[in-house]
């Protein structure tokens, strides 16, 4: 019975104020209403936007599909980044550019647009590709250092994605080309363990296989030959016992002669 009085005075509490703030109460409801009116007109021009993306990269890479050797397009797949910023699709052409650029020798453009995706989109699941893009254009231009620092940072960075092994492969074949054999070694045994039973793990290991035949001093050493408890220890060299030397018959003409039968008793 208290709990229903109590209920009712609330009500009649909560009647009262909205009765008292009856216009505040009413602009705000325009303004949710105007809100959500506002936000389904956004949704429905950004999903807009994103078909009209994906419709202008797929006239480029449909084209490019139906010859043989398309010859690369970056100036169309940035014209789609240039017009669509904010979808997935102009994203995309954004890579697609600086792989196109990449493919033609234009290193230093590339890793220019390699990195303005970076800047630009650094949440997003493409990043990595992007990042392994900066490392690669590195190692093409023979910047070594820079290009395995940029190597280590994909493998740090992006370790649950698709461009971590890549860049392990990547990393062990630069390092072998530095001379660092054990580094290389290391990256190619890192990659086949982590990556067991997978067409990239069985590159790591063909590689692997070259440079433990081409540089057998990168193998680690043999593990030392393990002794059963209490077993006694062996000696590398055995140990010899002295014999006691034989004592030859005396020579003696004195024992011969006193057991001899004497002549003269034989003369006699």
């Amino acid at each position: 019975m208290e709990s229903d009085l109590t209920q009712s005075a609330l009500f009649y509490k909560l009647w009262a104020w909205g009765d008292k703030n009856r216009k505040q109460l009413l602009y705000g409801l325009i303004a949710l209403v105007v809100v959500g009116i506002v936000a389904a007109f956004w949704l429905a021009h950004e999903h807009e936007k994103e078909k009209d993306a994906n419709a202008a990269l797929a006239v480029i890479t449909g084209r490019n599909a139906m010859v043989p050797n398309p010859a690369p397009a970056p100036d169309e797949f940035l014209k789609v980044n240039s017009d669509y910023p904010d979808t997935d699709a102009g994203q995309r052409a954004l890579l697609l550019a600086a792989g196109d650029l990449f493919v033609t020798g234009k290193y230093d453009v590339a890793m220019a647009q390699f990195s303005k995706f970076l800047k630009d989109y650094n949440s997003s699941p493409l990043a990595g590709q992007a990042a392994l893009g900066v490392a690669s254009c590195y190692d093409a231009m023979g910047k070594t250092n820079d290009a395995a620092s940029g190597y280590e940072g994909v493998i740090q960075r992006y370790s649950n994605q698709n461009v971590e092994p890549q860049a392990r492969l990547r990393l062990g074949r630069l390092y072998e080309a530095q001379g660092k054999y054990r580094e290389a070694r290391g990256a190619y045994e890192d990659l086949a363990r982590k990556y067991q039973g997978t067409m990239i793990a069985s590159e790591g290991i063909m590689h692997l296989q070259e440079l433990n035949a081409a540089h057998p001093e990168t193998l680690p050493p043999a593990p030392a030959a393990l002794t059963a408890p209490n077993a006694p220890t062996l000696s590398a060299t055995p140990t010899v016992t002295a014999t006691p030397a034989m004592t030859p018959p005396s020579t003696s003409t004195a024992p011969a002669a006193a057991a001899a039968p004497s002549t003269n008793k034989a003369i006699k």
